[in-house]
């Protein structure tokens, strides 16, 4: 005796097909995706705090390293002959050595690699998640019933 109490029979030609089962692959990959994804957003996320983090020379405040290259602004050089006061000529020496442009350019270039770089892995991962899910629901939907002929 079927399961299905009604008397009527089900034309096959109507009838959805049943939705087959996710196998454990597609399960496994989608999971593997997901984690991808989320690792290349933590990636994104250090290296922006990275690009952030605020940067000082012994004469200069030149703010964050992103700030500093993107806003255009000029390092503040010092005599060490003449050094303003609090400073020493030891300091103003290592300000004209190393300037806040410097400093700048030396933590923002990691720092940008790594937010694209993890910004393209989470794009590189969700796409083939969403590609793989819908190429199975086109590879897996049920065929069209056949359109009826006009005469």
């Amino acid at each position: 005796m079927p399961d299905d109490p009604s008397p009527e029979p089900i034309d096959p030609r109507v009838a959805p097909a049943p939705a087959p089962p996710v196998g454990p692959r597609a399960r496994r990959l989608h999971a593997v995706t997901v984690v991808v994804a989320t690792i290349g957003v933590l990636f994104a996320l250090v290296g922006l705090v990275w690009g952030t983090r605020p940067l000082a020379t012994p004469t200069q405040d030149c703010g964050t390293a992103f700030s500093f290259l993107l806003e255009g602004r000029i390092d503040v050089f010092v005599d060490p002959a003449d050094p303003p006061a609090g400073v020493t000529p030891s300091e103003a020496e290592a300000n004209n050595a190393e300037p806040c442009q410097e400093r700048s350019a030396d933590r923002a270039k990691p720092a940008a690699g790594v937010v694209v770089g993890g910004t393209v892995l989470a794009a590189v991962a969700a796409a083939v998640d969403g590609g793989v899910r819908g190429w199975r629901r086109y590879r897996l939907r049920p065929p069209r019933p056949p359109r009826p002929r006009r005469a």
